[in-house]
């Protein structure tokens, strides 16, 4: 396989390699296969509904975004954190918001303070990972590419939302950041929040942040949420669902 991935990526190029990948994610996911591989995507279907809001952080090449557009509806809305600009073009294609409106692309990074910022690509084991591309500044990594790009505040980003149903976050280690400087909009909505949780200190943030805000926090297990301890959510290697009490 990765013989495969290396021979398509040298032909093909970064950006067309990726929207082949993407569109034939995209193509299985809509047939219904890879539900046990891909079980928190799919749980989508069970916690958004016709005229939900949501927001997907880290939207990539709109693998969520594909979906969740596909479940709010024309009567809903999604708005897209996307800041890579290539990812932003293949997610485009991917999502057609020009046949969907009620799909939108915010082509920033969420931090404390608005600027710019740069972003990386890493490439690990002669691999290239975009879907762990971050600020390049909070690991250590080696990148291949980078993209400088503009920073926003999220509460002050979504200040003129009026409603909001649920969160994807995935940010890759910098998840505590954005959720810490979106306390306003979590608390005026109380949105269900999915996301990615990782390295210890981040997790930490993040799980003892919104026991401040009176969440739980719970996992993915057969097919439904079931709510875990502090010590367990520390040993677990999934997405992780932060409930409204």
């Amino acid at each position: 396989m990765r013989i495969i991935r290396n021979l398509l990526l040298g032909l093909l190029g970064l950006r067309w390699y990726l929207q082949l990948v993407s569109k034939l994610y995209i193509f299985c996911v809509s047939r219904g296969w890879w539900r046990t591989k891909y079980p928190e995507l799919f749980y989508l279907d069970s916690v958004i509904s016709p005229g939900n809001t949501c927001i997907d952080i880290g939207a990539n090449l709109g693998y969520y975004s594909t979906r969740m557009a596909h479940l709010v509806g024309k009567t809903g809305q999604v708005y897209a954190v996307e800041p890579i600009p290539l990812f932003g073009g293949i997610w485009k294609k991917n999502v057609q918001p020009h046949k969907n409106p009620h799909v939108h692309l915010l082509p920033f990074a969420l931090g404390k303070d608005s600027g710019t910022v740069q972003m990386g690509i890493p490439e690990k084991n002669g691999r290239i990972h975009h879907g762990m591309t971050k600020i390049a500044s909070s690991a250590q990594e080696k990148y291949v590419h980078f993209f400088d790009v503009e920073m926003r505040n999220p509460d002050e980003l979504f200040a003129d939302l009026t409603d909001l149903h649920f969160i994807k976050c995935d940010v890759e280690g910098y998840e505590s950041v954005v959720f810490e400087n979106m306390q306003k909009t979590i608390n005026r909505f109380r949105p269900l929040v999915q996301s990615e949780l990782g390295g210890q200190e981040n997790r930490m943030r993040v799980i003892s942040l919104f026991k401040y805000m009176h969440y739980d926090c719970a996992v993915l297990r057969n097919k439904s949420l079931e709510k875990i301890s502090d010590e367990e959510a520390m040993t677990l290697s999934q997405d992780f669902y932060f409930i409204p009490r």
